[in-house]
């Protein structure tokens, strides 16, 4: 009993010596976590502004889908974990061990986990969130089941995996200030934060590989202009690049046992959370780049037309002409369009064209076979019409 009193006694001095730390001079590899995380905070709410825009000055506020609420949920944890991350840069992070005062190490790494705590919990929250809103928008473009399962399964394994980790993270170490500072109380798991640390990154990592590769063969038969095709499925790709990040931290994470890797440790520290922040911001800049296609309109119209030439659905001075080729040996092919009454149908917003908004040209082919008692042979009478419609413009 004395001596846990005494152990706690001197978890508290180093606590509050900890916490009276003079912050070390930012340069380095320091100062470069600190530049690409203001670089990747900029861009990222940027975009997260595009998309708010797009959404208002197009579909308006009833348009929100929860793709867009998960986008824009996952965005804002990132500025409070950008704040914990630049506390611990003034404090260490990323710095060499020469860097630090002699003697001063223990205390820095102390003062430095802590923030890193608080840093990763709220980056977690924030990269699962982005996640669910990559999910949900793929969901919302999948037209059969089979992909709609995997997402779904995708989205579950994620969910599962994010609650394990925080019983594990809450459950490894009472009280939780031990998780940095062993000696304030005792760790029943004392490898728990690296464990979730692999485990977490495995999962996210699977999470957007799922998600990006998806798309590429849910997209492949589905009929859209050529050119449209191809940029979701780049831009649905760049989730790789996100994972990559998380993949490349996982080499630093043996550095959190300071007890068998003393050496090095704040400048080991600092490669995982700069991979960890270039993964969240990505992870939020690639979720919402497809929303942002309506903004380059013009790009896709061109693309919409040349596709409507191959498929002989063309635009003809400023008319929309629509041809039926009916199959079948006689040549009498029917296409039937029905619609129940009172049913409306939801046109996706960014498949809005100008063309076929003002004109349309329903081209009628009539085949009439007629046979008289008289003689055998049948007369067949082709008779072409046109209907034409002028939409108010």
């Amino acid at each position: 009993m004395t001596s846990l009193a005494a152990r706690n006694a001197e978890g508290d001095r180093i606590q509050d010596v900890a916490n009276h730390l003079s912050p070390l001079p930012v340069e380095g590899f320091t100062k470069t976590i600190q530049v690409v995380t203001y670089i990747i905070c900029v861009f990222a709410t940027i975009i997260i502004a595009l998309r708010v825009y797009v959404k208002y000055s197009h579909s308006g506020s009833q348009r929100w889908g929860w793709d867009d609420i998960f986008a824009v949920a996952g965005w804002v944890p990132l500025l409070p974990s950008v704040v914990f991350l630049i506390l611990a840069t003034n404090y260490g992070l990323g710095a060499h061990d020469s860097q630090v005062p002699d003697g001063m190490l223990v205390y820095y790494q102390v003062r430095v986990k802590s923030y890193m705590f608080c840093f990763e919990l709220i980056y977690f929250a924030s990269s699962v969130l982005t996640k669910l809103a990559m999910a949900v928008m793929i969901l919302r473009l999948s037209a059969t089941k089979v992909y709609a399962y995997i997402i779904w399964g995708n989205m579950a394994v994620l969910a599962i995996n994010a609650l394990v980790c925080l019983v594990i993270l809450f459950a490894s170490c009472s009280p939780i200030q031990a998780l940095w500072n062993e000696k304030l109380g005792y760790c029943r798991l004392r490898d728990g934060w690296i464990i979730i640390s692999y485990s977490g990154s495995v999962i996210l990592a699977m999470v957007d590989w799922t998600c990006a590769i998806t798309p590429f063969f849910m997209l492949r038969n589905l009929q859209m202009p050529k050119r449209r095709k191809i940029s979701v499925q780049v831009i649905l790709s760049l989730g790789i690049i996100g994972s990559a990040a998380g993949l490349v931290r996982m080499g630093y994470y043996h550095a959190y046992d300071i007890e068998k890797y003393p050496n090095e440790s704040l400048y080991s520290w600092g490669h995982t959370i700069l991979w960890s922040i270039l993964e969240a911001g990505i992870g939020i800049i690639t979720c919402s780049l497809p929303p942002l296609r309506r903004l380059f309109r013009k790009f896709y119209q061109g693309s919409s037309a040349q596709s409507g030439k191959r498929s002989r659905l063309g635009t003809i001075d400023g008319a929309t002409e629509l041809i039926t080729i009916g199959g079948g040996k006689q040549g009498g092919g029917v296409a039937n369009i029905r619609r129940k009454e009172g049913s409306k149908w939801d046109r996706l917003d960014d498949e809005i064209s100008t063309s076929s908004q003002q004109h349309i040209v329903k081209s009628t082919h009539v085949f009439v076979e007629t046979s008289s008692a008289d003689d055998d042979k049948s007369q067949v009478t082709h008779k072409d019409s046109e209907f034409p419609w002028a939409a108010p413009k």
